[in-house]
């Protein structure tokens, strides 16, 4: 939130996206730590996407309040459905591919909207 009223909102919405596709990495170390390495991830993924909710929210905040209600409503539903369908999918992976697959998979999502963003965005 600091860094978005500091006017960084860009720079923190790429550095969250980044981050979020390396989070994965530190749980592809060596099996005797693989606790460690996931415990990494988790800790690294949390903060990445709640860096992007916090810039998201206030994004919706900024705007006037007759769209800030609606909007939020659709954003947090928006978020809410898609770790859902995340949760089933990421099962299906697991079963299907193991551990590797949930990395790749889990990696493309946030280079995927990393590149969208910089493609829509303007520095």
């Amino acid at each position: 939130g600091r860094l978005a009223d500091a006017g960084h909102t860009r720079v923190a919405s790429l550095c969250a996206m980044l981050f979020a596709a390396l989070s994965f990495l530190p749980s592809l170390i060596e099996p005797a730590y693989a606790v460690i390495g996931m415990a990494v991830t988790g800790v690294i993924l949390d903060f990445c996407v709640q860096m992007n909710m916090v810039l998201g929210q206030r994004a919706v905040y900024a705007l006037d309040a007759k769209s800030r209600s609606r909007l939020n409503a659709l954003y947090m539903t928006s978020i809410f459905i898609g770790g859902a369908i995340g949760s089933v999918v990421a099962s299906a992976l697991y079963d299907h591919g193991g551990w590797v697959w949930i990395v790749i998979v889990g990696s493309v999502f946030p280079v995927l909207a990393l590149l969208g963003f910089l493609r829509n965005s303007r520095p």
